[in-house]
């Protein structure tokens, strides 16, 4: 998988992320337009939802540096997953390009997950449930490996209850946008700290 990964030329990565990312919010909207649910109505960008978002992003990264810290058992091996498949696939990008590449993860993550999933279960089951679900399934569209999976169902239930809190996507979108970006930047550009939450692709 490492030589595949390696392979791959920025173009590639590009493109792979436009695809996965960019089809992901697509789907919700075209899923939310089928159902009839106001997918696009629950992002109501304000104060609050900015100021949640920006603390969600510190609060993912201290969580990420202490894993780079103390990476023992489960930790250490999700780690060096990152640093031997993460690591290599964005390396060739540039800071533009992960940008890019998160704010599209931000963006069609969310609209899919905690916008059409959550947000269509919570008028169903309730509130907690579809949070739960909802968690699950953003942990197994990242089940790369058994630790990958269960650190990104950790991160939707964190993004998911950002839902609950304020009603609404927009500091849900902000947080894992702004990690994403902050995260692959560490990693990719100063070899240091870093990791992803989950793109599609590795955002």
């Amino acid at each position: 998988m490492s030589e595949l990964v390696a392979s791959l030329t920025r173009r590639q990565i590009l493109l792979l992320t436009l695809g996965v990312e960019a089809g992901m919010g697509l789907l919700a909207l075209g899923l939310g337009w089928a159902f009839h649910l106001p997918v696009t109505e629950w992002v109501r960008p304000d104060r609050t939802g900015f100021v949640l978002g920006v603390l969600g992003i510190v609060i993912l990264l201290g969580t990420l540096l202490l894993c780079r810290l103390f990476p023992v058992g489960p930790v250490g091996r999700l780690m060096r997953f990152v640093d031997a498949t993460v690591k290599p696939l964005f390396r060739k990008c540039r800071s533009g390009d992960l940008l890019f590449i998160a704010i599209l993860a931000g963006v069609g993550e969310e609209l899919l997950f905690r916008g059409l999933i959550q947000g269509a279960l919570a008028q169903w089951w309730g509130e907690w449930i579809a949070l739960g679900v909802a968690s699950v399934l953003f942990g197994l569209a990242h089940c790369m490996t058994r630790e990958y999976a269960v650190f990104a169902m950790v991160l939707g239930f964190f993004l998911g209850w950002l839902v609950l809190v304020t009603g609404d996507l927009t500091a849900a979108i902000i947080a894992h946008a702004g990690y994403d970006f902050a995260a692959l930047l560490l990693l990719t550009k100063r070899g240091g700290a870093g990791g992803v939450s989950g793109l599609g692709t590795g955002a």
